[in-house]
């Protein structure tokens, strides 16, 4: 049967006729139940979705069910314990279908997945239910996902060369404010031969973004007019990922051609080239260009800009950030730091790293960079740095200042610059016999430097090129002595910058001086006076990228000691510690609430300030603030998997002179007692967090880093400890929940999955991404473990999506692969493959060993379930020795020696089961949580069958039980047929007593009969 909503509603049987459903609230009730394909939905709820606000008795719902069961079958509208149930496949609903196809059709850059999914549209979804809440809401969010289908499928048809120009003119014209509808007319005009035009839609976008918003078109859609007017190659959009951070240019690159040839050689035939010259001389751009030719060939190329971190033990995090990698999954126990999760991300890859601005923190970035040359062997390194990092194997790319020709000057590479960017803020500037002569003075007395070039040519729009080199001759004259020891070219930098800085107005100076003190860059928030950061825009003081404002770090040092002069400067870095500690504490509450998202996306901005105020806190011995700022961000650093910045920051505020202020002591407690926790102490570690948690709940819970009083008892084995649910609300309320069930693995009674269900409820009802998703990875398990995997795959099909949205890369990847498992269990092997695929492109990203292990052990179950057992067995095994001695070696030895003792009794080898179960040893079974012994106690029950002894395995299989909580529906050995052989073997009478005595044990008896079983019969 399959169930249309993707238009007006229709049900089609299995021959592919109509069936006749008449009345509206019929279908209504059929669209609710196939929005949730094989999930029981409680009859709360669908009288909610039916009637509304006019809710009769569950009566009438019964006599609705009992008119749809007429009409499509009893045994496809069923009834559970928590509610009603529609039995058809995911794929059988034409919007889940949908969903299928455009998500894979985006990722994938599949165009054939992307015309089906569009393909399914019979007109509005929903059509004749949109009176109803829940049906308009979903129609609304249909249609939106339809929107970004139909925008994927033209960029691609597109890219193919296919002429869409009659479809897409009407959607552009529908949504003229919509940049990403006009770049793509953009691109399709331009594809078909039609520059003008698409120069055309650019304008009136730009006038109208102008007219009604007041913005100016973004820097993507900039960049696409810019390669237009260039007649560059078709600018069409990559369908597949592309793994570089690289930044397009907006300024051509003018004079270092000889360079860019000779630097990519070096690159090619040396693993680390340091491109070295004084600051200005243009090794960043240089750099920048090479790695753009290598990013052609190469697996990765990744930008890391250096200038702004504030401490030598962040240039292996910030590599960490730049590549977009966690350091460890969300509370996982950090087994390396960060540059040996660096080690780890380019063991085996063949990528190039640009580490820009070295000479920051030069001693820091050459011990990673040796260390990374060491351990990855197809890793490349290309430097910048105003000195040499001195170490072996290291190429030196010394860049002189571009030369001036005295026979051929217009000809000159640093004249050629001069020209180019002097033409770019004077439309009417042209190289000529009036001007010639003064330009070649301007660049010969900047030495040919780009940077001081390039601020010469932008004050070409006040100035002409005579008035520059006479006001250059009175300033060097001035500066010539400031500092006799510094090079030469130092100098007259510095020169170019202080007359540049003359020419600010007051408010400019001001403004430049505030933003000084933030090493990454300020958004809007933090500029009072617009009309002075469009002067400072204008003068190429301030770079804009975004919504964010950041000066070049020359010139921030140079504002930075000219706030140092005055009397504002302690001012100023006590307003930006208030203003950052400010906004990491309101942060702290929005990243657990629905404007996730937003938050996270903040901090990941204002990141590198918020370390500049830590980095503030410990050089002045500022303990509180400090500690305040580490307590603020402990949640979003375990988000982002930062964990390096906890373990480095945490003990340099702690160990700062002074008392714990009385409000932080809980805090510090339950950091404390967390890292105690991974670090093997155990026991002071429920110390520390146990006196955290009670300091904090006497302090109602109103303590910095609230966050920390429910995470902390995760760490711990007594869920008692994480507190009465019925005396906290929201977030922390969704949390205990789940860290009460989630005690050895997830209870699977009643009372863990109503707690799953109710923590799955708040999440919910607050918008947050991480507690949903966690809750439904315990909600799949709890009903896979029943045997329903279309409930489970639901469930960890929305985890995934939620995870992906919340950037959690690694988490994504157990997610899918858990998805894959639940896949193949109700038999869909070939969308299961899929389904893992994904999974290993979130591993591949994340590039951690545990979480690709996971992947492949899910990957190992997935193949024995298609018959492909020498391959799923050699999985396994790869996996296995990867999780050996970690967290999750007792679960990984468990099943291992649990499939293999399967796979043995398929191929009729009892003695081979016997022997492998034996493999497990007494403390593994004893340190193994009660699902995962379950399953060893299931598998022990097939051996004994095999062995002969009917009546010991039934009892297994009631021990098995009792350690589940459940009969064990997950699939894993359902070729064996186990309890029905047992049951033929004794009888109905004998098994029932065998197996209820086995079902009657104690968690540490039904251990004590599966070891007795362990060792033979």
């Amino acid at each position: 049967m399959r169930v249309l909503l993707l238009g007006p509603f229709d049900i089609r049987d299995t021959d592919d006729r109509p069936v006749d459903l008449a009345g509206a609230r019929l279908r209504a009730l059929v669209a609710r139940l196939a929005l949730e394909p094989g999930r029981e939905i409680s009859a709360d709820t669908l009288l909610d979705a039916i009637w509304e606000d006019d809710a009769p008795s569950a009566n009438a719902l019964q006599a609705l069910v009992s008119r749809v069961r007429r009409a499509i079958g009893a045994e496809k509208l069923t009834r559970g314990a928590a509610g009603y149930r529609l039995a058809v496949e995911a794929a059988d609903v034409d919007v889940l279908r949908f969903e299928r196809l455009a998500e894979a059709g985006r990722r994938h850059g599949d165009l054939a997945a992307l015309r089906e999914a569009e393909a399914l549209w019979r007109g509005p979804a929903l059509a004749d239910l949109l009176h109803l809440r829940f049906a308009e809401a979903e129609a609304i969010r249909l249609e939106r996902l339809r929107t970004e289908t139909t925008r994927a499928r033209l960029a691609l048809e597109i890219a193919t060369g296919t002429d869409v120009l009659a479809e897409l003119e009407p959607l552009a014209g529908a949504h003229p404010l919509d940049e990403r509808w006009q770049a793509l007319l953009m691109r399709a005009l331009y594809a078909t031969g039609r520059p003008a035009e698409a120069l055309d839609v650019f304008e009136r976008a730009r006038e109208r973004l102008a007219d009604e918003l007041g913005a100016d078109p973004s820097a993507e859609l900039a960049e696409l007019h810019l390669q237009i007017l260039r007649q560059s190659a078709a600018p069409g959009e990559r369908a597949e990922r592309r793994r570089s951070n690289l930044k397009a240019q907006l300024t051509s690159f003018v004079g270092r051609e000889a360079d860019l040839d000779a630097l990519t050689e070096a690159v090619a035939a040396s693993r680390l080239v340091t491109v070295t010259g004084p600051g200005g001389a243009g090794k960043t751009r240089l750099a920048v260009e090479a790695a753009s030719r290598i990013a052609v060939a190469a697996q990765g190329v990744w930008m890391v800009e250096l200038a702004s971190v504030a401490d030598g033990a962040d240039v292996a995090p910030a590599v960490l950030r730049a590549i977009g990698a966690r350091e460890a999954g969300l509370l996982d126990a950090s087994t390396h730091d960060a540059a040996s999760r660096l080690e780890e991300y380019f063991a085996d890859e063949d990528a190039l790293v640009v580490l820009d601005n070295c000479e920051h923190r030069i001693d820091a970035v050459a011990e990673l960079t040796a260390r990374l040359l060491g351990a990855c062997p197809r890793l490349r390194i290309l430097a910048t740095s105003r000195e040499a990092l001195a170490i072996g194997g290291e190429r030196l790319y010394p860049i002189p200042p571009l030369p001036l020709s005295t026979k051929d000057p217009e000809a000159s590479p640093a004249v050629r610059l001069f020209a180019e960017r002097a033409a770019a803020v004077r439309p009417d500037f042209k190289l000529d016999a009036a001007n010639i002569e003064a330009v070649v003075e301007i660049c010969r007395r900047l030495d040919g430097l780009p940077l001081a070039v390039e601020l010469a040519a932008a004050r070409m729009r006040a100035l002409d090129a005579a008035q520059i080199a006479a006001r250059l001759d009175d300033r060097f004259a001035l500066l010539a002595g400031a500092d006799r020891t510094a090079p030469e070219r130092h100098r007259t930098l510095e020169g170019v910058i202080a007359w540049s800085w003359e020419l600010l107005s007051d408010a400019e100076r001001a403004l430049a001086m505030r933003m000084s003190v933030y090493p990454g860059g300020v958004g809007l928030d933090r500029v009072d006076d617009l009309d002075a950061l469009a002067g400072l825009v204008d003068k190429s003081f301030v770079e804009r990228n975004a919504e964010r404002y950041r000066m070049l770090e020359t010139i921030r040092s140079y504002a930075v000691a000219q706030l140092d002069r005055g009397d504002r400067a302690e001012a100023e870095r006590d307003a930006m510690t208030r203003y950052c500690l400010d906004l990491a504490e309101r942060s702290d509450d929005e990243i657990r609430a629905a404007a996730q998202l937003e938050a996270l996306a903040r901090l990941d901005a204002e990141h590198v300030n918020l370390l500049a105020v830590l980095g503030r806190s410990v050089a002045l011995g500022h303990k509180e603030t400090g500690l305040r700022m580490v307590a603020a961000l402990f949640w979003y650093w375990h988000l982002r998997g930062f964990r390096t910045q906890l373990q480095h920051w945490f003990p340099a505020v702690l160990d700062l002179p002074g008392e714990v202020p009385a409000p932080l002591v809980p805090a510090v407690l339950l950091v404390t007692g967390m890292a105690q926790t991974e670090k093997g102490d155990l026991d002071a570690g429920a110390r520390s967090i146990t006196e955290g948690i009670a300091l904090g709940r006497e302090a109602g819970g109103a303590i910095p880093g609230r966050s920390l009083l429910a995470i902390a008892p995760a760490f711990l084995s007594d869920p008692a400890v994480a507190g009465d649910p019925e005396s906290a609300d929201g977030w922390e309320l969704g949390i205990i929940l789940l860290t009460a069930a989630a005690v050895g693995e997830g209870s699977t009674g009643p009372e863990g999955a109503a707690q799953v269900e109710r923590a799955e409820a708040e999440f919910t009802k607050l918008g947050e991404r991480f507690g949903l998703a966690s809750a439904l990875r315990m909600r799949a398990e709890y009903w896979a473990r029943r045997g329903d995997h279309d409930a489970a795959g639901n469930a960890l099909a929305q985890a995934a999506r939620l995870l992906d949205e919340l950037g959690t890369a690694a988490d994504a990847a157990e997610t899918y692969a858990e998805l894959a498992l639940v896949t193949a269990m109700g038999g869909a092997i070939e969308q299961a493959w899929e389904t893992i695929d994904l999974g290993f492109e979130r591993a591949d990203a994340e590039r951690d060993p545990h979480t690709t292990a996971y992947v492949r052990w899910c990957r190992a179950q997935v193949l024995l379930r298609a018959g492909e057992t020498d391959t799923a067995l050699s999985e396994l095994a790869a996996a296995e020795r990867v999780f050996d001695g970690s967290a999750e070696d007792s679960r990984v030895q468990v099943w291992g020696a649990a499939l293999r003792a399967v796979v043995a009794l398929a191929d009729g080898d009892a003695a081979l089961a016997h022997r492998r179960l034996e493999a497990l040893t007494a403390g593994r079974i004893e340190g193994a949580a009660d699902p995962n012994l379950a399953v060893a106690a299931r598998v022990a029950a097939a051996v004994a069958l095999a062995d002969g002894d009917a009546a010991r395995a039934a009892a297994l299989l009631g021990a098995a039980v009792a350690l589940l909580g459940t009969e064990d529906l997950r699939g894993y050995d359902e070729a064996l047929r186990t309890p029905e052989r047992v049951r033929e073997a004794l009888g109905d009478k004998a098994f029932e007593a065998e197996y209820n005595r086995g079902a009657a044990l104690g968690r540490d008896d039904a251990i004590a009969l599966l070891l007795a079983n362990l060792s033979g019969p």
